[in-house]
């Protein structure tokens, strides 16, 4: 390998998520727009089971209060926008 070619070589083995960390706010907030753009109207506990679910797989932890407010925000909120 040449000199040229080592410098434009890049790490292919890490996911790129993994090398673009996202602050925790973002990825918090990221997850809570999805969710209402999925949900925004649907039955709070349906809410309430996705949000668990979907911050369990991110391995982010959200106290029970929150997750609870989110739901009921979500549920809240109707389907032609976001409630934000």
């Amino acid at each position: 390998m040449s000199d040229a070619d080592s410098t434009t070589a890049r790490d292919t083995t890490a996911p790129v998520q993994d090398q673009h960390p996202q602050p925790l706010d973002d990825k918090v907030a990221g997850i809570l727009v999805q969710e209402e753009a999925d949900l925004a109207g649907h039955d709070e506990a349906e809410v309430l089971d996705a949000l668990r679910q979907r911050f369990a797989d991110a391995g982010i932890a959200i106290s029970e209060d929150d997750l609870l407010d989110q739901a009921r925000r979500i549920a809240a909120s109707d389907n032609d926008g976001y409630s934000g």
